[in-house]
């Protein structure tokens, strides 16, 4: 959902969209007034003096700022005055040419978080810390997920989205008490939730219907994001992709479990998969054609925040598990994980961090991500959990539970430096097998050979002191409480 593709314009202005945003303004009036939590901010940047500022941010994002940044400006002289509208994709690269360009025209970045230690190492990123205490700014998120935002303990990003991708199941189908009765009939046993990858593999090819248009698994399968469900393969099944002392382990029993996992939802999903993306794959899920899927949680918004096909058919929980580690582990994955990076070489950069200090604060965040409609920030602080105005976008209750549970048990992909050149690898290999081109082994056994050139690239022992920093950002739990 986060990676559809649009049309680039060179700039766009601060009163983008704000037209737009306005009726929802009024529709919570009372969100527009400033706490104790953003007068401590204000009070901190009025020392700065006023200064327009330049950020890089895709469209679909900014289009949820123009009134809150319309409120600093008038609050302190302090604004996103321009900003650069660039695709998700291509700011990394946007941002690594800075760095290298060290020109300091940007002030901010909206990026992918796993970038951090990168950009860190290309010496681009402002620790912000500081300006957090100085502000009085607690940075909460659910479970674990604040780590994402750190590298080497600091802090480098402030959160925009949390992008987590719960459990989808359809339940017009789960539900029906003929589906219930032919499935035990069938398999000798009730139709329950999924709770191993096997259990979901079992129902999908129950409900794997292409006859009628309905296939059992609807997950991503592009080269752009075939990774993505690897990992949390792979980390339910107990592994992780380096061994402490940096060596690649892409072709261990877990890392075999893993792609066969991935490989197998083949047989349920629709066989254009491989050559679709989000574009393509939330139609389809939109318009109830799949049974099951882990999916980015924007996607409930767009189910349930207004009327669709499906609104009030489906059942949102937390992914499947394994037990191929001799115990039962659950993992989601939250990626990209977006948020509010600062240049380090801007001049304006502590007006730049307080500006994304008010961006996402409790009450702030909160309206950012109950918006019925521009629905690509979502949740990630414990109080968007419970809010009213998120509920009734994400589907009530029941939904806010399940982004709740899928954040406690969700893990990154490899936050390193190199992070990219290592993903491109994987997606690269996983794709050829998933196409028929090499077998599973095939493919670990070549991203293996692969991650060793990158790490020998990077530095080994830059590499081996960031592991401890990766393995921090992991689940605390197994099973979400």
């Amino acid at each position: 959902m986060k990676k559809a593709r649009l049309s680039r314009r060179t700039f766009m202005k601060g009163a983008l969209a704000t037209a737009a945003t306005a009726p929802w303004v009024l529709r919570f009036g009372g969100m527009a007034e400033a706490g104790p939590e953003e007068d401590r901010i204000v009070a901190a940047a009025k020392k700065l003096g006023p200064v327009s500022l330049n950020g890089m941010m895709w469209a679909l994002y900014w289009r949820n700022y123009p009134r809150l940044n319309g409120e600093f400006k008038d609050l302190t002289g302090i604004s996103m005055d321009q900003v650069n509208d660039v695709p998700n994709l291509l700011i990394p690269q946007r941002a690594m040419a800075e760095a290298i360009s060290r020109s300091g025209k940007f002030d901010i970045f909206h990026i992918e978080t796993m970038m951090i230690p990168s950009l860190v190492a290309a010496g681009m990123l402002e620790p912000l810390d500081g300006y957090m205490k100085e502000a009085g700014f607690k940075l909460e998120m659910v479970g674990n997920f604040a780590s994402f935002m750190k590298y080497q303990g600091v802090t480098y990003a402030l959160p925009t989205d949390g992008n987590v991708c719960p459990q989808f199941i359809r339940k017009d189908l789960f539900e029906n008490p003929d589906e219930q009765k032919r499935f035990a009939d069938k398999h000798g046993k009730p139709l329950k939730w999924p709770v191993t990858w096997e259990d979901e593999l079992e129902m999908m090819k129950f409900f794997h219907r292409p006859d009628k248009d309905l296939y059992g698994f609807g997950g991503l399968r592009d080269k752009e994001n075939s990774s993505f469900w690897y990992w949390m393969y792979l980390y339910s099944a107990g592994g992780f992709p380096f061994s402490d002392d940096a060596e690649p382990t892409l072709t261990t029993p877990a890392a075999e479990y893993a792609v066969e996992t991935f490989l197998a939802r083949k047989d349920v999903s629709h066989p254009e998969a491989a050559a679709w993306g989000s574009p393509q794959m939330i139609p389809r899920i939109v318009e109830g054609k799949i049974f099951s899927a882990q999916y980015w949680d924007g996607i409930m918004a767009r189910i349930e925040g207004s009327p669709t096909p499906t609104t009030g058919k489906w059942l949102y929980g937390v992914p499947p598990g394994s037990r191929f580690s001799g115990r039962l582990i659950h993992r989601s994955f939250s990626a990209p994980v977006m948020g509010l990076i600062v240049n380090k070489l801007s001049t304006r950069k502590k007006q730049a961090a307080m500006w994304a200090l008010y961006m996402t604060t409790t009450k702030n965040s909160t309206e950012v991500v109950a918006h019925p409609t521009f629905t690509f920030h979502d949740p990630w602080h414990p109080a968007h959990m419970t809010a009213p105005e998120v509920e009734k976008v994400y589907g009530g209750k029941a939904g806010m539970k399940a982004i709740r549970q899928s954040i406690e048990v969700t893990a990154p992909p490899p936050y390193v430096t190199g992070y990219q050149e290592f993903k491109e690898a994987v997606d690269k290999n996983l794709s050829e097998a998933y196409a028929g081109r090499k077998s599973g082994k095939q493919a670990l056994k070549d991203s293996q050979e692969e991650w060793g050139k990158i790490i020998k690239k990077i530095g080994k022992a830059k590499i081996k002191k960031e592991i401890p920093y990766y393995k921090a950002t992991m689940p605390t739990l197994d099973v979400p409480s």
